[in-house]
């Protein structure tokens, strides 16, 4: 009895509480000043671009500043590739153990590298680098607090991620649920709690600091005061069905680009695909401000009223061949801001057509707009119950859940119907090829023994964040019970598992931080398989 007391408290109580909360509020602390640092970035750069506009002379200047720019992010980059591209993907592929990182190098080298990012105006967001950088933070305190414990690592991440979610956006719940949909796709009690408890300590941490600064948490400040009535729902469905075909043209162009610059241009020097974006991002914020920085401005001027359709439609087009170019030469910065600026637009679009032909109300255009923020995020990243709950928390959609919910709802149907990847999990694609590029995968099929005390004893399957494509196929009960995968592990029980790994001592590692340690008999006795042996792909 003391021994399961203990195994409970080393077990759960330390990863889904203590350091859950050390992680929440470690994260919660750097994400604000992380905020507080990008904000004035890029107050400085609308400056620096707004001077050279009344001022053409200067625009020489402007581009050599950007060049400069590029050359030092490049440099960064080049010492740390994990800090390339968006950070939500990253994020979920190292919680999904699919690459590895070295966490304190990340903190500092995504903190330095986005804020160039920022003020060359690159159409990237914050929230990306602030998931990625809780993510670190999760890692590092395991690593210096929990005696580098492998089996917490993951679980302790994915808290940091969560944390790191919650603290840029705004929406606990909806960190909470990044968790729960995206990260992992399960819905596992483990996850939820250290998902939760991290959210909970970086979040009062994020409002602590903000109201001892006199800054607000939020992230946007329009509302939908009007309620959108049930004989109009049919709208939202529209702007749901034009979200989801958006989505999929966007997902398609990002795959096109990235072949082109894979394999048309992949000699082209790294730095030279850096300079040129910046380059190219300067002279086109030098002709409008509306193309720079995450859209943010953009969406609360849309979701107003502002703007006529040409130009809406203009910047959409122009800000996502930006944003793709940019992410797939490997500039740092968020995807999910610019993401919600897509939908904005799209919305704003729909809801101008629609108000126009007098088929809804002038007052429910805000309402539009939010679905088409909701339905876009649903669409690209394959997460509706997160993006309604977003929809919620952060775009004050309450009152308008319904339609919202409606337009979501049909998003990701279209998406569905077509069969198309998340944009999130082809940026994955391409982040693990590089990872694993030149290395050779083996499939290993083997048994090992649940030790006494280990992490995985009294979980269920499900609980346990097992290495990549690991699966277990059956379960021996120690006791001679049924065999089967269902049901709490227990000491003794013989798992029979099949994994494709591309480092097989660092697998055995996971599975032993997992299980305990193995004898040399049960080591023995794995082996590679042949190819035909279907396992999950990586």
């Amino acid at each position: 009895m003391k021994n399961d007391r203990l195994t409970y408290i080393k077990n759960i109580i330390l990863p889904c509480l203590v350091f859950s909360v050390i992680t929440g509020i470690f994260t919660g602390a750097l994400i604000f000043l992380f905020k507080i640092c990008a904000s004035a970035v890029i107050s400085l750069s609308q400056d620096i671009y707004a001077f050279v506009r009344t001022e053409p002379i200067y625009l020489p200047l402007l581009v050599l500043g950007a060049a400069a720019i590029a050359l030092l992010s490049a440099l960064i980059l080049k010492l740390s590739h994990n800090c390339r591209g968006g950070g939500i993907p990253t994020a979920v592929a190292i919680l999904r153990g699919l690459i590895t990182f070295h966490w304190l190098k990340s903190i500092f080298m995504l903190f330095a590298s986005a804020m160039l990012t920022y003020l060359g105006g690159i159409p990237l967001g914050n929230e990306g680098p602030s998931v990625q950088m809780g993510t670190a933070v999760g890692r590092g305190t395991v690593r210096i607090f929990g005696k580098k414990n492998e089996a917490w690592d993951r679980y302790i991440m994915t808290g940091g991620a969560c944390a790191g979610f919650a603290a840029a956006t705004g929406a606990p719940i909806s960190g909470i649920f990044f968790a729960l949909e995206e990260a992992h796709r399960r819905f596992s009690p483990m996850i939820c709690m250290v998902a939760s408890t991290a959210v909970i300590a970086g979040t009062a941490t994020m409002e602590f600091l903000c109201s001892l600064a006199g800054i607000s948490s939020s992230m946007f400040s329009f509302t939908a005061d009007s309620v959108l009535p049930l004989k109009y729902i049919w709208s939202q469905v529209a702007v749901g069905v034009v979200c989801g075909v958006s989505a999929i043209l966007f997902t398609k162009l990002y795959r096109s680009v990235s072949v082109v610059i894979g394999t048309k241009l992949h000699k082209l020097p790294f730095t030279v695909k850096i300079v040129t974006v910046f380059v190219l991002v300067s002279l086109i914020g030098f002709v409008s401000a509306d193309c720079l920085g995450s859209g943010h401005s953009l969406i609360e001027a849309v979701a107003e009223g502002h703007g006529v359709w040409y130009l809406i439609l203009l910047y959409l087009c122009v800000r996502a061949i930006l944003l793709i170019v940019a992410n797939n030469a490997g500039v740092t910065g968020g995807l999910f801001v610019p993401s919600l600026a897509f939908g904005a637009m799209i919305g704003a679009l729909c809801g101008q057509a629609l108000t126009a032909l007098n088929l809804i109300p002038d007052q429910y255009f805000t309402v539009t707009v939010i679905t088409g923020m909701a339905s876009f995020l649903s669409a690209s990243s394959r997460t509706p119950i997160t993006a309604i709950i977003f929809s919620v928390e952060a775009l004050c959609g309450f009152s308008n859940i319904l339609p919202i919910t409606a337009g979501v709802t049909f998003a990701f149907l279209v998406i569905e119907a077509w069969g198309i990847t998340s944009f999130t999990d082809t940026v994955i694609e391409g982040k693990v090829k590089r990872h694993n590029a030149g290395k050779v995968a083996s499939v290993i099929d083997t048994h090992l023994t649940v030790q006494r005390g280990s992490f995985a004893v009294g979980k269920e399957i499900r609980d346990i964040l097992w290495p990549p494509t690991c699966t277990v196929l059956s379960i021996q009960k120690a006791h001679g019970a049924a065999s089967g995968t269902h049901g709490g592990i227990e000491e003794g029980d013989v798992l029979h598992v099949h994994y494709q790994t591309y480092d097989e001592h660092h697998s055995t590692e996971l599975l032993e931080a997992i299980l305990g340690k193995q004898s040399k008999d049960l080591h023995a006795k794995a082996h590679t398989v042949n190819d035909d042996h279907v396992v999950p792909e990586l």
